[in-house]
């Protein structure tokens, strides 16, 4: 075809229409595609005005850090504003950020109605454990799967059974870095890995026992023990390194699962993510296996113990109770009880994940925290050797019940402070189930709410903002019964601020401010009194036994990154004998 010809076919009518046509349809889809902004909530321009909202920026963002949660609240920052709007839902609904205490508890307490499930955890449970009760709405089958675990967060439990299983566990870290301490010499040594070790290890052996049986940590004394010494470097700046032992297949697949987590995280279509995770990545394919056999080898064992013994004294550990659990709804159900449902493999799964991960990246900002302010640490060792005063005059341990059953304001003051510095919760998020009105604003149905725990009202000085603009739930309850933070020492590390009272009458005050690390109200972390059982039981065994004092300038840094949890990038201890 000519030139010519080809220009006659294109001045065609029905030509001209098409291209018309086409060239519309694409202009009308890009309109569709350009993100929509919720009337009112400040949000950036230059990202309304792209397809791709602002997932560029935080793309930048990500390339040179690993907290994306910083991200977020620098658009309060930014915009100057408690509530903010971000296009980083790929083709989808804003994320509404509101950097603000009050709201959050109100959000989380008090407005269970118009806001539920999903959030961000349950986009991340559903990539390696889509049956747990985290990615159930608040329906008869999350009610179901919570009574299952009910009996976890009993006294009994948790004083009898737990806390002798923690206590066992986290004694071995003890000695372990007893004999790490002896062979560097007065070096620094990273313990980012013992901790995770020892801290799965201890919530394995209060979910099914582990009487008996070697751990990674039991491995590493063995091996150490038996050296005279080991290649150090010359300089005492220079860190001490240690082999490691052999991590069991299960223990390294559930480490790599929490790991691949953070490609959740920072996806713009995290349920698409994980989806590809869940059923094409061969990878997380043959963990998510090794994971399930392993629990159900669990729960077989724990069918024998029950067997044998019908007698409700006979608790071995937390899937005894469980299965206990599951027979009795399964006898007043009139069918026969379920062992191996999905939903018990994904519970104890939800537990043994969260119940490490929680555990594991706290402990590693309290060592950081505690060696950096070493006054606090010292008042913390005083405050322990008074109040278990027969296992000092005996110069042992305290026992696990000594510590389980204590009253030691200052303690849970220094735990509470931890928890508030850390950040060891990313954020709290909930999906508007109706148009709700937050601060003035009419959010849809359908969007995503995020609660940040890192900034203003928690970590600094708190939006000033008119109680007209707050909700009716929020007036009822005169705003609940927490208070501001004194703006003028918000952001120090202090425990004294959790402390009422004068003298040696000071009290624990849980509500005296802001700090949300295990949520709130009825979707709360279920695990939240064993988090606290295990924080207690291993910090005051480390206080106890050593001083940390503060490690060399390049084995001192505060980088973070965000997977389940806010997690310190590297942790190193310089220790020296109590």
């Amino acid at each position: 075809m000519s030139k010519a010809d080809y220009l006659n076919v294109l001045s065609m009518p029905t030509s001209i229409i098409a291209i018309t046509t086409l060239f519309t349809s694409a202009y009308l889809l890009y309109q569709w595609l350009l993100p929509k902004p919720i009337p009112g909530i400040p949000y950036n321009e230059e990202a309304a005005r792209s397809i791709f909202g602002d997932i560029t920026s935080l793309r930048n963002y990500l390339k040179g850090s690993k907290v994306i949660t910083d991200w977020m609240l620098s658009h309060n920052k930014r915009h100057d504003s408690p509530i903010v709007q971000v296009f980083a839902n790929l083709f989808g609904t804003p994320w509404v950020i509101i950097s603000d205490s009050f709201e959050a508890q109100d959000i989380v307490m008090r407005r269970t109605k118009e806001f539920d499930k999903p959030d961000d955890l349950s986009d991340m449970f559903y990539s390696i454990a889509p049956d747990h009760h985290t990615v159930q709405p608040t329906n008869d089958q999350w009610r179901a799967q919570r009574k299952l675990i009910q009996d976890l967060i009993s006294s009994a439990f948790l004083n009898s059974v737990a806390a002798q299983q923690l206590h066992t566990n986290f004694s071995d870290l003890i000695t372990l870095w007893s004999e790490k301490m002896r062979l560097s010499e007065g070096r620094a040594f990273n313990v980012k890995a013992d901790v995770y070790n020892t801290a799965l290890e201890a919530i394995w052996a209060c979910l099914f026992g582990l009487e008996g049986q070697q751990t990674v940590t039991r491995e590493q004394i063995e091996m150490l023990s038996q050296l005279k010494n080991v290649t150090l470097p010359s300089s005492k700046n220079k860190e001490a390194v240690f082999d490691g032992a052999t991590v069991p297949p299960a223990f390294d697949a559930i480490f790599e699962l929490a790991e691949s987590l953070e490609n959740v995280v920072k996806s713009p279509l995290p349920r698409m993510t994980g989806l590809y995770m869940r059923y094409i990545d061969s990878g997380t394919r043959r963990k998510i296996k090794l994971k399930d056999d392993v629990i159900h080898e669990q729960i077989t064992k724990a069918e024998k113990r029950m067997e044998i013994s019908e007698s409700k004294d006979k608790i071995h550990a937390a899937v005894d109770h469980m299965l206990r659990r599951e027979k009795m709804v399964a006898e007043k159900q009139n069918r026969n009880p379920d062992y191996h449902s999905k939903y018990m493999s994904a519970e104890l799964f939800g537990l043994l994940i969260a119940g490490h991960d929680t555990t594991s990246t706290t402990l590693l900002w309290a060592l950081k925290f505690l060696a950096h302010h070493d006054s606090i640490q010292t008042r913390l060792r005083t405050n322990l050797q008074t109040s278990f005063s027969q296992a000092r005059s005996e110069s042992r341990l305290p026992s696990a019940h000594e510590i389980a059953t204590s009253n030691i304001p200052y303690m849970d003051a220094c735990i509470e402070e931890i928890l508030r510095h850390s950040k060891t919760g990313l954020l709290i998020s909930r999906t508007a189930t109706t148009d709700a009105m937050i601060l003035g604003h009419i959010v849809p149905k359908g969007t995503r709410v995020y609660m940040m725990l890192n900034g203003p009202g928690v970590l600094e000085p708190a939006y000033k903002i008119p109680d007209t603009l707050r909700s009716p739930s929020f007036h009822a309850t005169n705003g609940g019964k927490t208070s501001d933070w004194d703006a003028r020492d918000v952001k120090v590390f202090n425990p004294e601020r959790w402390l009422v009272g004068s003298g040696n009458g000071k009290v624990f005050n849980a509500q005296a401010g802001p700090q949300m690390a295990f949520g709130g109200g009825k979707r709360g972390c279920f695990g939240k009194r064993l988090a606290y059982l295990e924080l207690k039981t291993v910090i005051a065994l480390i206080v106890w036994s050593f001083v940390l004092e503060k490690v060399p300038e390049q084995y001192a840094g505060w980088e973070a990154m965000d997977q389940l949890t806010h997690q310190p990038v590297d942790c190193y201890v310089k220790l020296r004998k109590v």
